[in-house]
């Protein structure tokens, strides 16, 4: 099935050109245009609140604000609260000199909002620099760990932000110091999360992981195969590679079967516009790692009736690409820059899913699970040239020691797949440059976005148009 995108505008504007693609209510002088999931609809009258993750009407002070960002809009007021995780973004655009202002939860919906508050949609000529930026000029992604009052008060709108205590700075000084309690800590509130999202979904649902060799995806996998889910793994192959091999063998000691997805070349780069599609952003290394999962759900590849379960972040959490480091504290830095730099890149946003209508987890990334990792010592995380020395203790107990401790592969490096993009493009535009390509797709998504197509019809033709731009800029 098609994804269809889901989000929310809030404006003092009227956006005429929205008003055929959503919901629309006019709570005294806002007006609110909302495609929510299914099932989900705009309450009928002011005060009510939206939960910026899944779009749906929430109970106001409900929600965990380190993990759930959400939109309260009264008859002449909007409260945007910014989690401190901020996987999914909220933006923001104002004309001063008009009055009028919009936040919306959807960047390449700025075509059809900008006009509306007299301002040009214009691509700016370089990357996001900073924790505010976009490649829009004029467009803010609101911070992490923020709060943001507009209202109406003595004839004119007015806007107060503050910041909120971010949470983060709280794990300068990590307590957990033995590495096989660390990771049995740590499996332990995996354990808990994988229980609390099987709570929250139907009875009888299925779930399917994406499986690697490695081991994030295989301690989820384990995870939820022995807490009795009805599990199917996927394991993912490329034109340049797989580890096909070392995630059978996991599945063998599980005693479960193992599905195969093969992509083809051509598969995995049609799937870049709509990477950049769902992220809102161009930086090749981000583009990259969502390409596998991208490819999936775009492809159909895990049966839509399935909710997925993922090993991202872990490698984040638990300094699975750290640097080398001269003392502790430098490792303490990584960890923490590497979950910072999360909340401007949109690489956890569920907006996919959410387009898609597919149930998507990642439970490394749950709160309590960081907040264990964040907990643990450098030295547990890093010992003797292993990266994950803690995890792969724990899961050392349980699985054959060539599983717990085989070499680590990052999600885009495994079966290939960057070097096989990179290569692709380099003789597709003859550079090694890949971020132009990258930001050529977001400046076409954009052409498209102002045509009212919000979403990637024709993904292959899309690239080549963009490839068009690029070849001949």
């Amino acid at each position: 099935m098609a994804p269809l995108s889901k989000w929310c505008v809030v404006s003092n504007a009227p956006l005429p050109d929205l008003a055929a693609l959503a919901a629309h209510a006019e709570p005294g002088a806002l007006h609110v245009y909302h495609r929510g999931p299914e099932g989900a609809a705009l309450p009928g009258e002011a005060p009510f609140v939206l939960d910026v993750g899944t779009l749906r009407a929430e109970a106001d002070g409900t929600r965990d604000p380190m993990t759930s960002s959400t939109l309260r809009v009264d008859a002449d007021a909007v409260v945007v609260r910014i989690s401190g995780l901020n996987e999914d973004p909220v933006h923001y655009a104002v004309n001063r000199m008009r009055g009028l202002f919009a936040y919306f939860t959807d960047l390449f919906l700025a075509p059809l909002v900008l006009p509306g508050l007299g301002l040009p949609v214009e691509m700016t000529g370089t990357a996001v620099g900073h924790a505010c930026g976009t490649l829009l000029r004029g467009v803010s992604r609101l911070p992490h760990s923020s709060v943001h009052r507009t209202r109406y008060e003595g004839g004119h709108w007015r806007t107060e932000t503050g910041d909120l205590h971010d949470p983060l700075r709280d794990f300068r000084e990590p307590h957990r110091t033995d590495p096989a309690a660390a990771g049995e800590a740590q499996l332990d509130a995996l354990t808990a999360e994988i229980e609390r999202i099987d709570s929250t979904t139907p009875a009888g649902t299925g779930y399917a992981t994406l499986l690697s060799g490695g081991i994030d995806s295989g301690t989820v996998t384990y995870l939820a195969a022995t807490a009795g889910l009805s599990v199917t793994p996927y394991s993912v192959g490329t034109p340049w590679g797989d580890e096909l091999a070392d995630a059978a063998e996991l599945c063998a000691e599980l005693g479960i079967g193992l599905e195969a997805v093969h992509l083809t070349e051509d598969d995995i780069i049609a799937s870049i516009p709509e990477a950049v599609r769902w992220l809102g952003v161009t930086e090749p290394e981000v583009v990259e790692v969502a390409l596998t999962a991208t490819s999936v759900q775009r492809l159909g590849a895990v049966p839509a009736d399935r909710t997925l379960l993922t090993g991202y972040g872990s490698d984040l959490i638990n300094a699975g690409l750290y640097r080398p480091f001269a003392h502790h504290h430098e490792l303490i830095d990584q960890v923490l820059s590497a979950v910072d730099r999360t909340r401007r890149s949109n690489e956890l946003s569920g907006r996919m899913a959410l387009a898609h209508g597919t149930g998507v987890h990642h439970p490394f990334w749950s709160w309590p699970v960081m907040r264990v990792a964040l907990e643990t010592a450098p030295e547990c995380k890093v010992r003797e040239g292993r990266e994950k020395y803690h995890l792969r203790t724990a899961m050392g107990r349980r699985v054959p020691e060539p599983i717990a401790w085989r070499k680590k592969i990052a999600v885009h490096h495994g079966g290939g797949l960057q070097d096989g993009v990179a290569r692709r493009l380099e003789k597709e535009t003859g550079s090694t440059d890949r971020e132009p390509v990258y930001r050529a797709c977001f400046a076409e998504l954009l052409d498209r976005s102002a045509r009212g197509e919000l979403e990637p019809v024709d993904p292959p033709d899309l690239f080549e148009r963009a490839l068009g731009r690029v070849r001949f800029r």
